[in-house]
């Protein structure tokens, strides 16, 4: 773990909280994750990299309690990233290029929490997997025309260019600290390392996320 990321997460599980006891009886949470992602390079096979950008991203989070320790927690998480990328040619005499742009990533997600203490502010230990779905808006295809009757606007023309796209498996561990603020209301603070599982990389990409969240309690 990267040390600027242990002393806040340090800072929350030290100082405890005097508030009314919370208790975590079983029940449902939702709510939402604001995503911070730090930069990342990416070696690709055949001499090509690309450079991502630090991001900030959302996720709608959704779970159970099974009682004050073992939660089992769904989320969806959708990032905008912006990248730089050198492309190697694959022919011998043809120079490779560069492009920069913005991919498009959304992941269905599921996890298991377990709290370490039974109190309101407790530090927890997290660990997960889902599949992610990347467009990274680079053409694929030459683009495409097509006219058609719309039932509002009448006779209408358009024109599409579909782009490259991929799906992989991506898992996590991290370790955070949850505040039961009532026995409806929680807060949660966080830090995760991913693992995409990219095929064409030459080694599996590692992304460092910290979250804050915000979930409802029922």
């Amino acid at each position: 773990m990267k040390p600027r990321y242990v002393v806040p997460l340090a800072a929350c599980t030290a100082f405890w909280s005097a508030a009314v006891w919370a208790d975590r009886q079983p029940g449902w949470e939702f709510g939402a994750d604001i995503i911070y992602q730090d930069p990342q390079d990416i070696d690709f096979n055949g001499g090509s990299f690309a450079s991502l950008d630090e991001d900030v991203g959302l996720a709608l989070v959704f779970g159970y309690r099974f009682n004050n320790r073992f939660e089992l927690q769904f989320s969806l998480d959708w990032n905008t990233i912006n990248y730089d990328a050198s492309v190697a040619s694959g022919t011998v005499g043809t120079p490779g290029f560069s492009a920069e742009g913005e991919l498009e990533s959304f992941t269905p997600r599921v996890a298991v929490n377990f709290n370490l203490l039974e109190g309101p502010l407790t530090p927890y230990l997290s660990g997960g997997v889902g599949w992610t779905f990347i467009d990274t808006n680079i053409p694929d295809a030459p683009p495409e025309a097509a006219c058609w009757w719309d039932p509002w606007w009448g006779y209408y023309c358009g024109a599409w260019q579909s782009t490259r796209s991929i799906d992989d498996l991506v898992y996590n561990l991290g370790i955070g600290a949850r505040w039961d603020v009532s026995s409806t209301f929680s807060m949660r603070l966080g830090y995760e390392k991913h693992w995409l599982d990219l095929g064409a990389a030459t080694s599996t990409p590692d992304f460092d996320q910290l979250k804050f969240g915000i979930v409802a309690r029922y």
